[in-house]
């Protein structure tokens, strides 16, 4: 068998000839990337699903603000609306926790214990974390999630000049309470009601922790796939008036005028780029709780 780097194109294209090693090392970083990048996207999906949930919660108490409306169908229309965030958000969770690990094990495979402690130390630590996976596991296969919305609103200056207005959204306990399909351990150390706004805001601050953990355990093995197979790109546009469009390297056994390809591995960074961008964008957010977004103007 042979190997070599090449355009994957109709044309004349210049070609280098590579190592099984070579090919191989270039192969494995392949897939790295490919894994940083999904635990980038299905954070992000995580972290969009959030945003989703804060959005609207600021968006109803405008909305009631100026409104005041409380009749029976916009009430549903508002807890129908805070369902679909809670189980959009827990749906995007449980994807992230359960496929994070396959990814993590081709970045490190000597990771995925660690990881898994850490999911586990964050699950044994925060009230928060427990309810909302035991909430997860209930509205998938049982009912909703959110049992009460309250609109309170207080004034927040002595002389009485301006007048906050909040959402909030609740579980309530005796919804669950004997129910099967939600774990007796956490409904035994739920409070009469649980809100889920601030709820959900512990709980995706412990799934950042983890995340910044992976992030900082597979960062020099990203990096140096990263490293790798940029150098080869340069390598192949120096002989190809600077241009790599369609480069892979390609393993193929020689057959006459024609090569009969084995495997083929696409060298590109364009993804890659992206996963940058998603690790800039979305930060370490691991103490959400102690945090707000005020609409004060004064």
């Amino acid at each position: 068998m042979q190997f070599k780097l090449k355009t994957w194109a109709l044309g004349s294209f210049p070609e280098i000839e590579i190592s099984n090693e070579q090919f191989q090392s270039l192969y494995q970083s392949a897939e790295v990337l490919k894994a940083a990048m999904a635990i980038e996207e299905k954070y992000e999906l995580v972290i969009s699903n959030f945003l989703d949930l804060e959005k609207d919660s600021l968006a109803v108490s405008s909305d009631y603000m100026v409104r005041r409306s409380n009749n029976y169908s916009e009430f549903f229309d508002i807890r129908s609306t805070f369902n679909r965030r809670i189980v959009n958000l827990l749906t995007s969770t449980k994807l992230y926790i359960d496929q994070i690990q396959q990814h993590v094990k081709i970045c490190n495979p000597e990771l995925t214990a660690c990881v898994k402690n850490e999911f586990s130390k964050e699950y044994d630590t925060l009230f928060e974390y427990r309810f909302m996976e035991a909430l997860r596991n209930y509205v998938q296969h049982r009912g909703l999630a959110v049992h009460l919305v309250s609109h309170p609103a207080k004034w927040i200056e002595d002389d009485e000049s301006l007048l906050e207005f909040q959402t909030k959204i609740y579980t309530q306990k005796t919804n669950l309470e004997g129910d099967k399909a939600f774990k007796k351990s956490v409904a035994l150390e739920m409070p009469d009601k649980v809100e889920l706004i601030l709820s959900s805001r512990k709980y995706i601050s412990a799934i950042s922790r983890v995340h910044s953990f992976i992030r900082s355990n597979i960062d020099t093995v990203v990096k140096s796939s990263r490293d790798l197979i940029e150098s080869n790109i340069n390598q192949y546009q120096d002989i190809n008036d600077g241009e790599s469009i369609g480069l892979c390297a390609v393993s193929f056994e020689a057959d006459g005028r024609l090569d009969n390809i084995i495997e083929r591995v696409p060298l590109f960074l364009s993804w890659d780029d992206v996963r940058i961008e998603l690790t800039n964008r979305n930060g370490c957010i691991s103490n959400l709780e102690k945090r707000y977004v005020s609409g004060k103007c004064l």
